[in-house]
C-alpha cells in the first residue's frame, strides 16, 4: 500500500507538532548575516614570498608606458595560436594587391627620378618592403598549419 500523508499515522503528526516547538525561526533570519561575517576582505598574503622578490614576480603586469595601448592591444596580446602576425595587414588577398601597389609604385618612382642612386634606393626599398610582406604572408601561412595542426590533436 501506498504511502500519503493522509495515512501516516497520529504519530508522525505528533512528531511534527514537537518539532515545530523547537523549532526557533531566528536561525532563517540571521542566515543572511552569516555571508556578510565570512566576507574576504583580502586574498593576497600579508607577507611577499623570498621567490616573489628574487624574480619580482608582482610587477609581471604592470604598466611601464604612460600612453595609452594601440587599439584592440589586449585583445591580441600573448595569443601564441594566432591566425596573422600583424591582423591589420590585411587578409591573404588584401596582402597580394598590397604587394602588386608596392611594385607599380616602385617602378613610378624610379621613372620620376633622373639620379642613378636615386634609382637604387627606391628599389632597394621596394625589394625590402616586397620581402618584408612576403616573409609575413608565408609566416601566417605557416600559423594557420600550426592551428591546424593544434585543433587535430585537441579534437581526438
Amino acid at each position: 500500500m501506498a504511502k500519503t500523508i493522509d495515512n501516516l499515522g497520529v504519530d508522525i503528526s505528533t512528531r511534527y507538532a514537537e518539532d515545530r516547538e523547537l523549532f526557533d525561526e531566528s536561525f532563517i533570519r540571521d542566515a543572511r548575516t552569516v555571508t556578510v561575517q565570512t566576507s574576504i576582505t583580502s586574498t593576497l598574503p600579508a607577507h611577499l614570498p623570498e621567490f616573489d622578490l628574487l624574480f619580482d614576480l608582482t610587477q609581471r603586469k604592470a604598466t611601464w608606458a604612460t600612453f595609452l595601448a594601440p587599439p584592440h592591444y589586449y585583445a591580441t596580446r600573448r595569443r601564441l595560436f594566432a591566425e596573422q602576425v600583424i591582423p591589420e595587414i590585411g587578409t591573404p588577398d588584401k596582402q597580394e594587391t598590397q604587394l602588386l601597389r608596392v611594385e607599380a609604385v616602385g617602378d613610378e618612382e624610379k621613372k620620376r627620378h633622373t639620379l642613378p642612386t636615386e634609382v637604387e634606393q627606391v628599389e632597394q626599398e621596394k625589394q625590402t618592403l616586397l620581402k618584408l610582406l612576403n616573409k609575413l604572408h608565408n609566416i601566417d601561412e605557416l600559423l594557420i598549419a600550426i592551428n591546424s595542426r593544434r585543433d587535430q590533436y585537441q579534437k581526438g
